[in-house]
C-alpha cells in the first residue's frame, strides 16, 4: 500500500515533539522534587555565604556529614522559615572549644577550619565541650563572632539539632545528579525545534504532491463534440 507523501516525516515529527516535551517536563519534576533553591539572608555565614547568595539544597539527604552546608528548621531554636549552618559535628563526635585555643577540637584533635571568617573559630569566646547525641548534628556558622548557632542553646539537647530538622543539604553547582537533569532537559529543548522542523517539511511535502497532481474529468459530466 502506497503511503501518502510526507507521511513518515510527520511522524517523526509527532514523535520528537512527545519526547521533547517529556524530557523538559519529567527534568523540571524530578528538580522540584529533590532540589530546593532558597536566598541567603544575614552574614552568619561570612565569607562562605554572603547577604543575598542563592543556594540549592537537596531535599532529604540520606546522610548529613560534617562540614556540610545545610538548611534546617527549629521550632526549639524559634527560627522563622529556613536557616542556613555548617555541620562541624554528627553523632557520636566529641566537640569543645576552650576560651582562648586557636582551634575546636573534634574527638580531641584540632579541628580545620579554613572557611572560617577571619580564622577565627573561637570567636566570641563561648566555651563548650559537647558530646553530639545519636540522631543529631553540632552545628555553627562560619562567622562565629555573628552566629546564633549550637552555642547559644546548651539547654536544649546540648545545642545540637535533630537531623529531621535539616532540610536539605547544599550541593555544589558541579553535582552529577543536577548536571545530567541539565543534560536530559537540554536534550529535551534541542529535539523540539528538530521535531517542529520535521513538522513543517511533512507540511510542504504534501502541500506539493497535492499541487502536482492532475486534475481528472468531473463526476457526470458529458463531453460533447462539436461537428
Amino acid at each position: 500500500m502506497q503511503h501518502r507523501p510526507g507521511r513518515t516525516l510527520g511522524i517523526w515529527a509527532i514523535v520528537l515533539l512527545i519526547l521533547g516535551v517529556a524530557l523538559n517536563v519529567a527534568a523540571v519534576m524530578l528538580m522540584v522534587k529533590m532540589f530546593k533553591p532558597i536566598y541567603y539572608a544575614g552574614d552568619a555565614m561570612l565569607p562562605t555565604l554572603r547577604d543575598g547568595d542563592e543556594l540549592l539544597l537537596k531535599r532529604d539527604p540520606a546522610e548529613v556529614r560534617r562540614g556540610d552546608i545545610i538548611g534546617f528548621t527549629s521550632v526549639a531554636w524559634q527560627r522563622d522559615g529556613v536557616s542556613i549552618g555548617r555541620v562541624v559535628a554528627v553523632e557520636g563526635d566529641h566537640i569543645a572549644y576552650a576560651k582562648g585555643d586557636k582551634t575546636l577540637t573534634l574527638n580531641g584533635q584540632p579541628l580545620d577550619e579554613p572557611y572560617v571568617l577571619g580564622g577565627a573559630p573561637g570567636d566570641p569566646g563561648l566555651s563548650f565541650a559537647v558530646s553530639v547525641p545519636r540522631g543529631r548534628v553540632f552545628v555553627l556558622g562560619d562567622n562565629r563572632g555573628n552566629s546564633a548557632d549550637s552555642r547559644y542553646y546548651p539547654e536544649l539537647q546540648y545545642g545540637t539539632l535533630a537531623v529531621s530538622d535539616v532540610a536539605g543539604v547544599q550541593v555544589p553547582e558541579e553535582n552529577v545528579l543536577l548536571l545530567a537533569l541539565g543534560a536530559v532537559s537540554t536534550v529535551g529543548t534541542l529535539v523540539l525545534p528538530v521535531g517542529i522542523g520535521l513538522g513543517i517539511s511533512a507540511r510542504v511535502v504534501r502541500r506539493r504532491n497535492a499541487a502536482a497532481v492532475p486534475a481528472g474529468p468531473v463526476w457526470g459530466a458529458v463531453h460533447v463534440e462539436e461537428s
